[in-house]
């Protein structure tokens, strides 16, 4: 024993050289080698913080450990047993579940360790020390590992036992809602509590009272663990329904089971996914068939789906006045509000199309009936949208009154637009389809009457986008408003010496007997008429009167043109010449004498 002991103080002696190798030595030794290093380490006099800590490590080394973990029975007779079996279950999953966190966490200590090792001098005095946390945390992951595999390995017996013993319980006793409806009643009490504490808590770290906030902290905890406990009651009261479910050969189970493992999700079992599902499905196998089981299981899982997608699509995404906006209710909004546009194009279009002849309505009322019904249909669009996003016409009110200085400023023309455009639909001073002239070079249809403008189609097939301010606040000239004729008036000249009275005869006889008296209005006030107009410099004038009806009116150029080519085909036929601008110089003898200029400047006379 001597020669061993003296193998390991050499070892250790030569660790500046090899560090690893005595790690690793210390690593498989076992308590009785820890126990005389601890002795020889006591002996000396030296009572420096490393030598205290190199004691301390070495205690704990040579300290055994024990797993303590519950037992069960191996026969179930009654349904207390059978409650308890499975509670055990519960208890050992969240037992492992602890024991694996914690060996991830010791791993991670290992990692950092050995790396401080690696970087140590070899002759630096916490080496040993340091080596021996190093052992303690390689100590501490082999109990781990112990106790991983003993609770593995009673899950899975407890698993086997609670399927075969089933079918020979009577539950019928533990079919018990009312316990189950105060036990979620009392978790809602418990949360509630929990966050009244949570604010308690802020409060007191705003007044810096350290005091309160660890009193505060202290009874949370212990809320924290009611919590934990009244979950756990849940779940098995949830299982010994499930159980009975299965009994009864009840799909129920299915549903049963979801709730189970939604609140192990709320004790945030990492390894619950494995263990009690798993158990869960195992029995409903057993009980139910497979074939049961992957359908209901499928079933279940399309419902979560189901379930969970709506929750994500529901969950607000941001705040509109405090009013919280998801993702369903914003799609939800856009589908109504562009349904609403498409409902009220197809009206539109289905209103502006109808047939003449089956409707008594002319084309400027089904244009308005149209538009008004368009603007109609979007504004309940509009509001349904605003609706279902929860915006109340009082918080619109409120978004209006914010809005109103940049309308007053910003928007004051396109407000002014609206309302002209509203007052053009309703007084009807302008019309689809009437002609109308903005100036001397601006003259077309009227296509369209929107609410923020109108659209003019001019003779060159060129569509003209005006303001509807611009027919409220300037003149317009409306050629059919009240009806289908209007009076052109056609100047022209013929020389002196004609008789007037022939000219009148001449051109009132070409008009009625030419192909374009289709078109005048003949009747007793409106009578094509030829005037004597006045006596010019060239020409005596005179003005042809007609009155002009139906889409002639509307091209007054080419109706113009018609009149002129029909005026000088008669007097060229009748021999009546028209003038053009001429001047007559008349010169007359003086009988002063005329000055002559010429080049030196010198005057001579000419008589």
């Amino acid at each position: 024993m001597k020669t061993y002991f003296f193998i390991i103080t050499l070892l250790l002696h030569f660790s500046s050289l090899w560090a690893t190798d005595i790690n690793a030595t210390l690593l498989d030794a076992n308590s009785s080698v820890y126990q005389k290093l601890f002795t020889t380490i006591s002996k000396q006099k030296n009572h420096s913080p490393e030598i205290v800590l190199e004691k301390s490590l070495l205690h704990i080394l040579t300290e055994p450990q024990k797993i303590k973990i519950g037992t069960f029975p191996t026969q179930v007779k009654d349904a207390l047993i059978y409650k308890s079996l499975f509670q055990l279950y519960l208890n050992n999953t969240l037992a492992l579940n602890t024991i694996e966190t914690k060996l991830k966490q010791n791993n991670n200590k290992i990692k950092a360790i050995e790396d401080e090792i690696a970087n140590l001098d070899s002759k630096a005095p916490q080496l040993l020390s340091t080596e021996l946390q190093d052992a303690f945390y390689h100590k501490k992951n082999k109990f781990y590992n112990q106790q991983i595999d003993v609770y593995k390995k009673q899950l899975k017996q407890i698993q086997k036992l609670l399927l075969n013993s089933l079918a020979n319980v009577n539950l019928q006793k533990y079919n018990n809602d009312k316990q189950l409806t105060k036990e979620m009643h009392l978790l809602k009490v418990l949360k509630t509590r929990l966050n009244q504490y949570t604010i308690t808590k802020e409060k007191f770290e705003l007044l810096n009272n350290s005091a309160k906030i660890a009193s505060t902290i202290k009874q949370m905890q212990t809320i924290k663990n009611a919590y934990k406990n009244i979950l756990k009651s849940i779940i098995v009261t949830n299982f010994m329904h499930f159980s009975l479910a299965l009994q009864k050969k009840d799909e129920a189970a299915f549903s049963i089971a979801k709730n189970i493992n939604a609140k192990l999700e709320l004790l945030k079992i990492d390894n619950a996914n494995t263990y009690i599902p798993n158990l869960l499905q195992n029995m409903e196998t057993k009980y139910l068939g497979r074939l049961k089981t992957i359908t209901g299981s499928s079933e279940q899982e399309l419902k979560e789906l189901i379930y969970n997608g709506w929750n994500f699509i529901n969950q607000p995404i941001f705040e509109i006045n405090k009013i919280p906006i998801s993702i369903f209710k914003l799609s939800l909004a856009l589908f109504i509000f562009i349904f609403g546009f498409l409902l009220g194009a197809f009206y539109k279009y289905k209103i502006k199309n109808l047939s003449i002849s089956k409707d008594s309505l002319t084309a400027p009322t089904r244009a308005l009936i149209a538009n008004i019904g368009y603007y109609i249909i979007i504004l309940i669009a509009f509001f349904t949208a605003l609706n279902i996003l929860g915006v109340t016409l009082s918080s619109l009110a409120i978004v209006a009154g914010a809005l109103s200085v940049g309308i007053g400023f910003g928007l004051q023309n396109i407000v002014s637009n609206f309302v002209s455009g509203l007052i053009l639909m309703f007084e009807r001073s302008i019309k689809i389809g009437d002609y109308v002239q903005l100036n001397d070079t601006t003259r077309g249809y009227v296509t369209d009457i929107r609410m923020r403008s109108t659209t003019i189609k001019t003779n060159e097939n060129i569509d003209i986008i005006v303001p509807n301010q611009t027919f409220i606040e300037n003149d317009v000239i409306n050629w059919t408003m009240k009806d289908n004729i209007r009076r052109f008036s056609i100047p022209f000249g013929v020389k002196y010496g004609t008789k007037p009275e022939d000219v009148i005869e001449i051109i009132e006889k070409a008009v009625a007997e030419s192909e374009l008296n289709t078109d005048l209005e003949n009747s007793h006030e409106r009578q094509t008429r030829v005037i004597m107009t006045g006596m010019g410099d060239s020409s005596v004038n005179f003005e042809l009167f007609i009155w002009v009806r139906g889409d002639s009116l509307r091209k007054p150029k080419r109706t113009a043109s018609e009149f002129y080519i029909l005026i000088y085909n008669a007097l060229y036929e009748n021999n009546i010449e028209i003038p053009f601008p001429q001047m007559d110089l008349h010169l007359r003898s003086v009988d002063a004498t005329l000055p002559i200029q010429t080049q030196n400047n010198n005057t001579k006379e000419n008589k």
